[in-house]
């Protein structure tokens, strides 16, 4: 008897250690009597309340009210029992009002146990709640959503003016915000036998598989060669995943400074088993999604968890398996890390590689819930199309690009129904980005796809079309649109207009300037005499990859107002992000090439000099010998003598103010 009170008490005191609340009553199920008359583990004071009829009051002077605001009853874990969604409200007699979110969840019939809660805020509105299955392949994911108003700054704490939409899911049992689910990213499966031979893949995953090329359906069934092809056309299986729980990582990593991530991995990926060719996809993909920051820690997700939570079956089964999954975290300062020791692999027999990795840096979208909808070329799902032709039994899409959009990356999937007739089938076709288009290429008018619905579709007359994707009519010189909030719901599709096309021509014209001041100053050093020159060099060539890979929304710009001569004094030399915007005259007495010196009105000995390093429309002859106003970005600060200002530019107009020719 002392046994089983001790086993019950270890279980309540778990139960407690982790915030769920058990609940044995006299209910057979959680019904809104239950909702409302249920004893809550609250966050805020830690204390629990038994509710009745939705409301708890102790009188003064410990004085606390606590009441439901809002319910759903709907099964939130797929077992088919109701489950409870709860907004609880809580004051203590003062002017907080503060809310929090948990669920109920049912584990038999008679037995609930509340999850753990997350705070929503204090005197927040909540405008709606709601909870929907959105589809990720291969099954769905139950997600809770909340329509809630909280503060601007210039609201009155009365009243909170500021729409959010917050989207919760479950880890387990336990209550998340969507974008705290771990995704392991890119998961490429690579394999090599000795002859041609069928190879059954198979993933046992806890949790969900949110994309996959080819499509994994229930498993794939591939013929490999030796040379590593697949079906004759890939060179590995990709995926990626949503987990159940937070990895587990080993306690040894390694800390990098994000300027020599590339050196890192040539050092420490041969070591953990990949070649040449994985390699090269792996930095292929991971030095572009990783964003910049002073230091990366690495560390290696544990085997035992890989083969527990992400199990790999092949058969026939790999002589040799290699799986490298890393977890990339973002920090500011340098902390000391045990590096672990790495184990030599040698390839025998029927090798399988896998590689893929997971980011806690927060300026990617690895650990954001995917939208439903693409415009961005970097967004999958429902493409939103710029344009949309059906004509001649062919379809034309016009869609954004970054430069690798293609019919490989885009997905048409058709649905065939009876519309209009029983005898004539309506095909309903809807274009889904499958690929993120992470390229660096700045394509302002789109790109076009063009499908032929016999060849492609195997569409034969007669037949009706529906193209179900939204279309936003966009011309060249109508401004960008970018999404937010997008998610499976019912009702129009918010937008909100951010950045203009000048705007983004502007930025790309002073990336490319920004990375011919670089090149400029790497050629210069090595010709000097600088005894610190090669430290230098190693600088600007780190730099000039971070401007190479950057994308215009990456690079920053202030407006006139904000420009201040202070900005120019931050370091020595280097370039300057934002770049700040200066107006001259200048006098031009013979052909101007880049890296030359403009003659500025007023200019003397101790300048301000200013080297050209690109100009708007890419055409230097426009500066023929005359008087001109220009208006000039400083892009790059040289390393000069003393406090005389050197510096490389950007033209971005010119205006004739003297034509008269100069000698």
């Amino acid at each position: 008897m002392r046994s089983s009170s001790l086993i019950i008490s270890i279980i309540l005191l778990c139960l407690t250690f982790f915030n769920i609340n058990p609940s044995i009553a006299s209910h057979k199920k959680i019904d809104s009597d239950l909702v409302n008359n249920f004893t809550y583990r609250l966050t805020f004071g830690n204390r629990t309340v038994t509710l009745k009829d939705g409301k708890y009051e102790r009188p003064f002077p410990d004085y606390l009210k606590v009441w439901v605001e809002r319910f759903l009853i709907k099964d939130l874990n797929g077992d088919g029992m109701p489950d409870a969604v709860v907004v609880l409200g809580q004051s203590g007699g003062g002017s907080g009002i503060f809310y929090e979110l948990t669920a109920l969840i049912s584990k038999t019939d008679d037995t609930f146990l509340q999850t753990n809660s997350i705070v929503l805020g204090d005197r927040v509105k909540i405008e709606n709640l709601k909870v929907v299955n959105r589809p990720i392949f291969p099954t769905e994911r139950l997600e809770i959503l909340l329509d809630i108003l909280t503060h601007k700054e210039s609201d009155p704490s009365c009243c909170p003016s500021n729409k959010e939409l917050l989207c919760f899911a479950f880890l387990g049992i336990k209550l998340i915000q969507c974008e705290e689910a771990p995704v392991v990213k890119k998961p490429a499966i690579y394999l090599y036998h000795e002859k041609p031979t069928g190879v059954k893949v198979n993933l046992n995953i806890k949790g969900t598989i949110t994309d996959s090329i080819p499509e994994y359906k229930t498993g794939w069934e591939v013929r490999v060669t030796p040379d590593g092809k697949i079906d004759g056309k890939y060179d590995y299986l990709f995926y990626e995943a949503q987990l159940e729980e937070t990895v587990k990582l080993l306690d040894e990593g390694w800390i990098v400074p994000y300027c020599n991530l590339e050196n890192w991995f040539d050092e420490y990926l041969p070591q953990m088993g990949l070649n040449k060719k994985e390699i090269k996809d792996f930095k292929d993909y991971w030095l572009k999604a990783l964003s910049p920051a002073r230091y990366y820690i690495i560390k290696m997700v544990d085997r035992e968890f890989l083969d527990k939570h992400l199990k790999l079956s092949i058969t026939p089964e790999p002589q040799t398996l290699i799986r490298v999954i890393l977890c990339f975290e973002a920090v500011d300062e340098y902390r000391d890390i045990k590096p672990p020791k790495l184990q030599p692999i040698e390839r025998k027999g029927f090798t399988a590689v896998e590689w893929g990795g997971i980011s806690k840096d927060p300026a990617i979208s690895d650990t954001k819930t995917k939208f439903e909808y693409s415009f961005l070329a970097m967004d999958t799902g429902i493409l939103v199309l710029r344009a949309v032709e059906v004509k001649e039994h062919r379809i034309s899409i016009k869609v954004n690009t970054n430069g690798c959009t293609d019919k490989k990356t885009v997905k048409a999937e058709v649905n065939k129904t009876y519309k209009i007739d029983n005898q004539v089938p309506t095909y309903e076709v809807v274009f889904k980005r499958t690929v993120s288009d992470n390229c660096k290429a700045f394509l302002p008018e789109g790109t076009v796809l063009v499908y032929d619905l016999q060849e492609e579709f195997g569409l034969k007359m007669p037949y009706t079309m529906e193209i179900k994707n939204p279309v936003i009519p966009m011309v060249r010189d109508e401004p960008f649109f970018i999404f937010s909030n997008l998610y499976q719901q019912t009702g129009p599709i918010n937008i909100s207009i951010k950045v203009d096309l000048g705007t983004e021509l502007l930025k790309k014209r002073l990336i490319d300037a920004t990375i011919k001041a670089i090149k400029m100053e790497i050629e210069r050093y090595k010709a000097s005499q600088h005894p610190d020159k090669q430290q230098k060099i190693a600088y600007l060539e780190n730099e000039l990859k971070r401007f190479e890979s950057m994308g215009t929304m990456d690079y920053k710009l202030t407006k006139p107002e904000q420009t201040s001569k202070d900005v120019l004094e931050v370091s020595n030399f280097g370039p300057l992000m934002p770049p700040v915007e200066r107006e001259v005259e200048v006098i031009v007495t013979k052909p101007c090439d880049y890296g030359s010196i403009l003659e500025v009105v007023g200019m003397t000995r101790s300048g301000p000099f200013y080297h050209i390093a690109g100009i708007q429309g890419d055409d230097l002859s426009i500066l023929q010998p005359g008087k001109y106003k220009l208006k000039l970005y400083l892009v790059y600060k040289r390393e000069y003598f003393g406090p005389i200002g050197n510096y490389y530019v950007f033209i971005d107009s010119v205006e004739r103010v003297d034509e008269e020719n100069i000698r």
